[in-house]
């Protein structure tokens, strides 16, 4: 019976990781208009997950989100100084209304989150293709090097509070994997140059951190997964919360303006 869980939890996942992996290439290929109207969507999405951490009322969460979607909608689509005058109407408003322990640490993540989706928006309208890809890229490989040599070689845990599975082992393998994915998008395209290499461990701490704060959140919050929206994998900030981190930290890069954006 568990062998029988198992295996179709597997399928799930896999099957749901392809359709993830399809559907992303796909709008972040077409770009355009789409593309933010996606990115509205996937900010909604990751409010509600947010607010459904301590059981608000339904249509509360809802409204919300949708709340937080129009304020990210107004700053891609009309005015950045009116969408940032209303984020900091929006978080006095949360503050009210959520009466809870964590709320700032919470306030922080949908901070993180609306610029980080504001970053990936500019990062491929605006720049290019190439260069969101290598931070996508970045993302994946401080994972999977995270993952891989954490398991293979162990060693002491970075924050067992918090993640227990996490070694500081698979923190540096997942620098190195960043690393090494840097040098090949530096020989095979020619927007990506060598001192991407600097900030690609930059980028890859970021999402450790992303990582972290979400864990950190939910454990606080007594749950496992942000939600059920994605078979096998829980919710979008479980998927994406390395993402986040990921693009804060291109946001901070461009923010102080090392090179008049580094792309």
């Amino acid at each position: 019976m568990n062998a029988k869980l198992k295996n179709s939890d597997l399928l799930a996942r896999v099957i749901s990781s392809i359709v993830m992996i399809f559907l992303g290439a796909f709008f972040l290929g077409i770009g355009g208009t789409i593309f933010k109207i996606i990115l509205i969507l996937i900010s909604a999405i990751l409010a509600w997950e947010i607010f459904s951490f301590n059981h608000l009322h339904k249509h509360k969460r809802i409204l919300t989100a949708i709340f937080f979607a129009l304020i990210f909608a107004s700053y891609i689509l009309f005015s950045q100084i009116l969408s940032l005058i209303l984020l900091i109407i929006f978080l006095i408003f949360y503050k009210v209304i959520i009466k809870h322990n964590d709320y700032a640490q919470r306030s922080i993540y949908l901070i993180l989150i609306f610029f980080s989706l504001i970053t990936l928006s500019d990062l491929r309208l605006e720049v290019g293709l190439v260069q969101t890809l290598w931070v996508i890229c970045c993302v994946i490989a401080s994972d999977v090097g995270g993952y891989f040599v954490g398991r293979t070689v162990g060693g002491p845990k970075l924050w067992p509070i918090i993640s227990p599975k996490k070694t500081w082992s698979g923190i540096i393998g997942g620098w190195l994997l960043t690393i090494i994915i840097t040098y090949i998008f530096i020989i095979l395209f020619k927007e990506i140059e060598f001192y991407f290499l600097f900030f690609s461990i930059f980028i890859s701490i970021f999402s450790q951190f992303g990582d972290l704060y979400e864990s950190f959140l939910k454990r606080n919050a007594g749950i496992k997964d942000s939600s059920n929206l994605i078979p096998g994998h829980g919710g979008f900030l479980d998927r994406f919360d390395g993402m986040i981190g990921a693009f804060f930290a291109v946001f901070i890069i461009n923010f102080i303006n090392i090179n008049n954006w580094i792309f």
